[in-house]
Order: C-alpha cells, then structure tokens, then sequence
C-alpha cells in the first residue's frame, strides 16, 4: 500500500547513512587525536589506548548495527504481512460481493417471486416453507454484507479504533434500519495492541449482528469508556433480551466465539441479559502502553461524553 512506503524506507536510509557517516566520523576523530594522545601517554601507550578504543568503538558499533537492522528487517516483514493480509482481505470481499451476494439476493428475489403464483399461495404449508428459506437467504446475505463491510473496513490501517467501529456503526445503523448510535469519553487514541483492536472489532461487529437477527430491538448503542488502565466496550440494545442459562439458535455458538476473542486479547467478557429488558455486552481490556496523545478524529464531539452519534 502506498501509505507505508515512506515508513519502509526512511529507516533503511538513515541505517546506510550511519553505516557509511559513523566509521569515518571515528577514524577522523582517532586520527585528530592520534598526536595529543601520544605526547600526553607516549608511543606506546597512546596506541594501545588508541587501538583499545578503536576495537572498542568497532565492537560496540557493530552490536548497534546489528540490533538496528534487525528491528528494520522485523518492521518491514511486519509491514509487507500486514500489506498482504489487507490486500487478499479485499479480495476476498470482492469475490463475496461478486458472488455470494449476489446468488443470495437472487435467491431471495425468486423466492419471493414464486410465493406469490397461485398454485403455491393456495397452499398454506409451502407458502410457510417458501417464506422460511426467503427469510433465510435475507438474513444469509445480511451476513454476508456485513462480513464484506468488515473484510473492507480493515483495508484501512490509517484509520483508528473508534473511527473503525464509528464506520462500522453507520453501515449497520443504515442496513438494519436499528438506530444505533457510538458514544465513547475519549477522542484519543485508545490503548490497546494492534490484536487486540481486531478482535474488539470482530466482537462488537457479532454482537450487532445478534442484535439484528434476534433482539428485535430498535435501538442500539456502543460505549467506550477508559479507566485505571482499562478500556471497557459496551454493546447494549433495547430487545426482548434472552434468558443466557438458554441461549437462542446460534446465540450460543456466537457468544462462545465472543468470549474467546475477548480472552485471546487478555480481556474478559459479562453478558448482561434477561427477558424482556434488553442485552449487555460488556468487553474489558488492559491497556497496552502509556497513553499517547490525542488525536484529532471526525468523532470528536464538544461534549466530552459523546464522542458521536449515527442515526439511521
């Protein structure tokens, strides 16, 4: 991607400016030395230290060099792994799009259409059969929409945690017609690991889709808030809610993958849930380093509690 061109090569000059500079910087500064060093120690001491120093110098040198090119070589892998995962990610997007999408859609559209011939709406128990797999490929292709939303969003690096979740709320709020909004009590740049930043987002992103497929809710909302070294995601909606002793369909598999992503990241998982109030899904994760300084985002807000809003 052209964006880490400059990240790349940057370092790798200033290596092969400080291996070309270095060594002669020192062997002028040896040489200048050279005279004082021996009238002060004399001729053979001054080049026993000279050449102590010298050995010394290359020795130490040496290490540095080593230990730098080994963190270049490590940053530049690192970056052509992560180039390479964003690139088959949009790839497998596009084929998704191009071809599961769209046989669903399809799908979708003719079963609907051959629910409304007459030798099939006369006949209440395959009319009930057409309108469960119509329903069914509606909420395949959701899925599949919202994977490729997901598999694009990560196409760009550049963009931080909550500006993720902040595009990822805007495309669920407008698809699932559940008005959902993204409040958070920071505009800087969250502390957590690159890994732990993809599964946040994986977690939010399946929690959402429970929303959608099972809560029958009509509003939505993601928090974010940092504390004693912590940054806490809460995904809560105002649904029918679920008994979490008798998890429904494919909740139970979902939530399992939820927990595991979450502790995989060195965070835990509480799912507040009962019938007829609503859900909770409250993620907690340590922080990873001291904090950086903020950052200007489009989700800041002037209220320090909002960070931002999306309405369907």
């Amino acid at each position: 991607m052209t964006h880490d061109t400059p990240a790349r090569t940057v370092p790798l000059r200033q290596l092969r400016l400080l291996g070309l500079v270095a060594p002669l910087v020192l062997v002028i500064t040896l040489l200048s030395l050279r005279p004082w060093v021996i009238e002060t120690l004399g001729l053979r001491t001054g080049h026993l230290v000279l050449g102590t120093v010298l050995l010394t110098s290359v020795l130490v040198f040496g290490w540095g060099m080593y230990r730098l090119i080994d963190r270049t070589h490590q940053a530049v892998v690192e970056a052509e792994r992560q180039s390479a995962a964003l690139v088959e990610r949009d790839r497998i997007a596009r084929e998704m799009h191009d071809s599961l999408a769209q046989v669903l859609a399809v799908a979708h559209l003719r079963l609907r259409a051959l629910e409304t011939r007459p030798s099939v709406a006369g006949d209440e128990r395959v009319r009930a059969d057409i309108d469960d797999l119509a329903t069914l490929c509606r909420e395949a292709q959701r899925d599949v929409r919202e994977a490729i939303v997901g598999l694009k969003d990560a196409h760009h690096p550049e963009r931080s945690l909550l500006e993720h979740l902040d595009a990822f709320v805007s495309v669920f709020s407008r698809t699932s017609g559940i008005r959902t909004t993204l409040h958070a009590d920071t505009a800087a740049e969250l502390n957590l690991s690159p890994a732990a930043e993809v599964q946040v987002i994986r977690v939010v992103q399946e929690a959402l889709a429970n929303i959608r497929k099972h809560a029958g809710a009509t509003h939505a909302a993601v928090r974010v808030t940092t504390r004693d070294g912590h940054t806490e995601f809460v995904v809560e909606d105002d649904g029918v809610g679920f008994d979490p002793g008798h998890p429904r369909g494919s909740d139970g598999f979902g939530l399992v993958t939820m927990r595991e992503r979450t502790e995989s990241a060195g965070g835990t998982l509480h799912l507040d849930a009962a019938p007829g109030r609503g859900t909770r899904v409250v993620v907690t994760l340590p922080d990873a380093v001291p904090p950086r300084p903020a950052v200007q985002t489009r989700l800041a807000a002037p209220a320090p509690a909002r960070v931002g809003e999306v309405v369907a």
